[in-house]
């Protein structure tokens, strides 16, 4: 459980296409978590049984969603992606992603 967090008193995991993904606050089933994304990454379609909903803070993104058409996403625009939706991202500016999963992602969390 993390009660409070500063986004920048955490130090990133780097993903594998080069994002900074940093978890901030998260308990019981919900977990809030901070992505930053160069221009011009391609974040791979992907699936997971978690519930996601976010918020782009900043930047330019195709969200790529399956069983939907790609849209352009600017600051303000939120999403939602149900359990087990295959869905991706391609940045067209450096990004800020807030994301919110439910259940957290214990995958996320470092091993203990």
């Amino acid at each position: 459980m993390q009660i409070i967090a500063q986004a920048d008193d955490i130090a990133p995991v780097i993903t594998p296409e080069g994002a900074e993904r940093r978890v901030l606050s998260y308990g019981g089933s919900l977990m809030a978590v901070q992505f930053r994304f160069e221009a011009g990454v391609t974040a791979a379609v992907h699936s997971h049984p978690h519930e996601q909903i976010g918020y782009v803070v900043s930047g330019d993104i195709d969200l790529i969603m399956e069983g939907r058409p790609t849209v352009r996403l600017t600051a303000g625009a939120t999403y939602y992606i149900p359990p087990n939706v295959r869905h991706g991202i391609v940045t067209h500016t450096p990004a800020v992603l807030f994301d919110c999963f439910t259940p957290f992602r214990e995958d996320f969390l470092p091993a203990s």
